[in-house]
């Protein structure tokens, strides 16, 4: 097959949908396939192409050269994440991967708790750029003929998929992420948990959460400070390690605030971004992943690959391969006693233990290159409706 991938960075150096979708691109042009890897951002001159793969970068093109060039590659399937694929609007992909949610967005606002704030995201919703948008990303489910196929990660994206769009069920197909397990696994994390909790001063006695993510109100960071105050002093005592960037200087700001308000200080790391994830997941006990929102969690999936129980929410997509208490545990962020009791449980090493091995042996059946032949399968489904190339 002629193949395109919508990418935002080539080569990217950390992990996430950007890497997942290199990796993809270089596992199908090493299985013979012709593949493209499109991107309309600025990218480095010294980029290292997988064999079987080539770059088109249309970054500053204008919308009907973009439209043209596409339809000169004569791709066979052409693969874009439609909430970020404006510069696409017009080009029939016939391959969609919803990976942040969809229109409607409504269980991100949840993660709002102010009430004046939330009427205003709720205003910003009907201003008329907005509306313009979300007529773009309908378009890219309901527009082109034959529909396309959509890669889903799991049941709870279906629910929202179907609930936001006129698209029939069989085009949706549910495919769970998946990881490099020789990367995530419980070797790598035991070998680097020494130095990994001496580079944040974690002590060797504590019990180490972990929030991994960038976007702190999303990913329930206020909700896990608060837990961990409430929690209060106890033996072993608990720390928490803020692997992550904030979405800007309002976030890092409130995150320090809090800290200080709840008397936090010494016992809650912030770390920034870490790169390679698996060295902050080498320092934790438990990830403490509490969602308002994700059509997957990455971070769940690997931190399970490395042996570590998972508090998550049933408002994540990877928490449909955690079962509550046996690797790990489903909470309500919205419900801070759950959260606060799901803690207290893992204070228990033997607990802890006996979960992050469940949650080891589950990951294991997600490698990447199951992962992968079940999207190429996707894409030959997707051309096979087509009567011709893209565009």
């Amino acid at each position: 097959m002629r193949i395109g991938i919508d990418i935002r960075v080539a080569d990217p150096p950390e992990a996430g949908q950007q890497r997942m979708l290199w990796r993809l691109g270089s596992w199908l042009g090493s299985e013979g396939h012709d593949v493209e890897f499109l991107t309309v951002r600025r990218q480095r001159d010294d980029v290292t192409l997988p064999t079987g793969t080539g770059l088109s970068t249309l970054d500053d093109v204008s919308g009907e050269r973009l439209r043209r060039a596409v339809s000169e590659l004569a791709l066979d399937a052409f693969l874009i994440n439609p909430e970020r694929s404006r510069r696409y609007r017009g080009i029939p992909a016939n391959v969609l991967r919803a990976a942040y949610g969809t229109e409607h967005y409504k269980q991100n606002l949840r993660s709002v708790r102010n009430p004046v704030e939330q009427a205003l995201r709720r205003a910003a919703r009907l201003a008329p750029w907005t509306l313009a948008d979300l007529r773009w990303e309908r378009a890219f489910y309901e527009t082109p003929r034959p529909q396309p196929d959509i890669v889903c990660q799991s049941e709870y994206m279906k629910d929202l998929i179907l609930g936001s769009y006129r698209i029939p069920e069989d085009h949706i197909h549910i495919v769970p992420n998946a990881i490099d397990t020789g990367e995530y696994n419980p070797r790598r994390r035991a070998e680097a948990r020494v130095e990994m909790r001496a580079r944040w001063s974690i002590p060797d006695d504590a019990v180490c959460l972990l929030f991994l993510g960038h976007n702190f109100r999303r990913k329930g960071l206020w909700q896990l400070l608060e837990t961990i105050a409430r929690v209060g002093a106890t033996d072993p005592p608990v720390h928490l390690l803020v692997a992550g960037r904030g979405t800007g200087d309002r976030q890092r700001r409130r995150a320090v605030s809090l800290i200080r308000r709840h008397g936090l200080e010494g016992r809650v790391h912030l770390a920034g971004p870490v790169r390679p994830a698996v060295h902050a997941l080498a320092a934790a006990d438990v990830l403490a992943f509490l969602s308002w929102h994700d059509a997957f969690g990455w971070v769940a999936l690997e931190a399970m690959g490395c042996g570590i129980p998972v508090i998550g929410t049933p408002y994540a997509g990877s928490s449909e391969l955690i079962e509550h208490g046996e690797t790990g545990l489903i909470v309500d962020p919205a419900r801070p006693e759950e959260v606060i009791r799901a803690v207290r449980s893992l204070l228990d090493e033997g607990a802890r233990i006996r979960m992050g091995r469940a949650a080891a042996d589950v990951a294991i059946r997600y490698d990447e290159v199951d992962y992968f032949r079940a999207v190429r399968d996707i894409m030959r489904t997707a051309a096979d409706r087509a009567e011709g190339p893209i565009g």
